[in-house]
């Protein structure tokens, strides 16, 4: 089996189109930064499959036909505000922390570079980044679940 027959489809329609595909990091969704976080649905049936807010979906195993626009909107848009906002922290961070570097650069003092990179990253590895998710899973098992029923 040669390189070309181990690319993914994706990257074959990203080549049609003239454009490289882009990085997608752990589980992330297409579109899930710009439309928000997918909702995930469960067919009667077993089948699952994930779809934004207001689209509909049509189980190809029994025909049963879902409606995400009945979640309702202001309880959809707090949780893409909830998201967005654990977002940004990490974010934030690396901004402080790549400014910090270029100060540090800047004024030719590389051994501060030296010292700020490993002590910025075991102090998000280690103390920030466990906390940050620890948080983020509370704040999300506090929001709310929507049983969706077929039309």
């Amino acid at each position: 089996m040669g390189r070309r027959s181990r690319r993914h489809p994706s990257d074959a329609a990203a080549r049609a189109t003239g454009r490289s595909a882009r990085a997608r990091f752990g589980g992330e969704t297409p579109g899930a930064v710009t439309k928000g976080p997918p909702i995930t649905l469960t067919c009667e049936c077993g089948e699952r499959h994930e779809l934004f807010h207001g689209e509909r979906w049509t189980c190809a195993a029994c025909g049963r036909t879902y409606d995400s626009g009945r979640i309702p909107a202001e309880q959809y848009a707090a949780i893409r505000r909830l998201q967005l906002r654990y977002r940004v922290v990490p974010i934030a961070l690396g901004l402080v922390l790549v400014a910090l570097a270029i100060v540090f650069t800047l004024t030719d003092n590389l051994v501060g570079v030296f010292f700020l990179m490993p002590a910025g990253l075991i102090a998000w590895f280690v103390f920030i980044r466990p906390t940050h998710r620890k948080r983020y899973r509370t704040a999300i098992a506090e929001l709310p679940r929507w049983e969706l029923r077929p039309e």
